[in-house]
């Protein structure tokens, strides 16, 4: 049951054992029976250890965390895997998303270490330049950019509006939509991120990188069901938990990705603090709702 199912309830597998010993004849009563039948479910368990089976109880059921056999995966099946769950955490419905990372649990269940390992390699580094030929050149000028620690002025394209940033250049990120800059905003303070496409111009500056950051740490809170299954991301940290609610503090993250990741939560989020950055999120909400106004 365990077995093909990757999970059993806890009350199927007593019963199953309990069953079992009542056929033996022998009289218990209630406290050693339950004793006994647990004592024998941990041999099992523990038999099973010893061909590789990890199994986990969770919420009155056990888990299989690992299989008796593995298949092995190509590379192209690796690689189209890592894509979906790329592709996924950018999906506006969390259910969809949600289903996918179950689809990726059920697939490492079964698969073997090797592949584990190249998905996690491939997942981490999230290089997806081989789909952006046409940014071949402008890939390559920004790597160089980031490994020559300039400072750039560069002028983007954001919410069609020209934007001018003096920054640091740290590096070229790829998502499935396209290619990135990650770079620090030397006046602002805060880390930025700038899709390639729509860059307009960059400009080298004589001064050098002092390689000194100091990013803006926001605060903001989350309630309801969202409070109880959030996973913290990079530069997260955990302030508070009280009343179905959560406070965290989030540094380094570019606030463009922050504002968007935050407007997906809705009603189920709120920030805090810095209040500039509570009020820039307040305008970003307002241009939002302007949007489907009727004219």
């Amino acid at each position: 049951m365990l077995l093909y199912n990757d999970e059993a309830d806890y009350n199927a597998v007593y019963n199953i054992f309990k069953t079992d010993i009542i056929e033996d004849g022998k009289v218990y009563d209630e406290k050693k029976l339950n004793n006994l039948i647990q004592v024998v479910i941990n041999k099992y368990i523990n038999a099973l250890k010893v061909f590789g089976v990890k199994i986990r109880k969770e919420k009155h059921k056990y888990k299989l965390e690992s299989s008796l056999y593995s298949v092995e995966y190509s590379a192209s099946d690796i690689k189209a895997l890592s894509l979906i769950v790329g592709a996924s955490k950018n999906l506006p419905d969390a259910n969809i998303a949600g289903n996918i990372e179950k689809l990726k649990a059920n697939l490492f269940l079964r698969m073997c270490n090797s592949n584990k390992n190249t998905f996690n390699f491939l997942s981490t580094k999230k290089d997806f330049s081989f789909f952006y030929t046409d940014l071949k050149d402008q890939i390559e000028q920004c790597k160089n950019y980031c490994n020559d620690n300039v400072i750039l002025d560069i002028t983007y394209l954001k919410r069609n509006k020209d934007i001018h940033s003096k920054c640091k250049p740290k590096e070229v990120t790829y998502d499935v939509k396209t290619a990135y800059l990650n770079a620090y905003d030397t006046v602002k303070k805060e880390n930025i991120e700038i899709a390639l496409p729509n860059i307009l111009s960059i400009k080298i500056l004589p001064n050098r990188s002092s390689g000194y950051e100091s990013t803006t740490t926001v605060v903001y809170k989350l309630k309801g069901r969202l409070a109880k299954t959030y996973k913290l991301k990079d530069g997260e940290k955990l302030q508070d938990k009280k009343d179905g609610e959560i406070i965290i503090s989030n540094s380094g993250e570019p606030l463009d990705k922050l504002f968007s990741r935050l407007m997906r939560y809705t009603n189920l989020c709120e920030i805090i603090t810095p209040k500039f950055i509570r009020n820039d999120m307040v305008n970003l909400i307002n241009e939002t709702l302007e949007l489907y106004e009727d004219k």
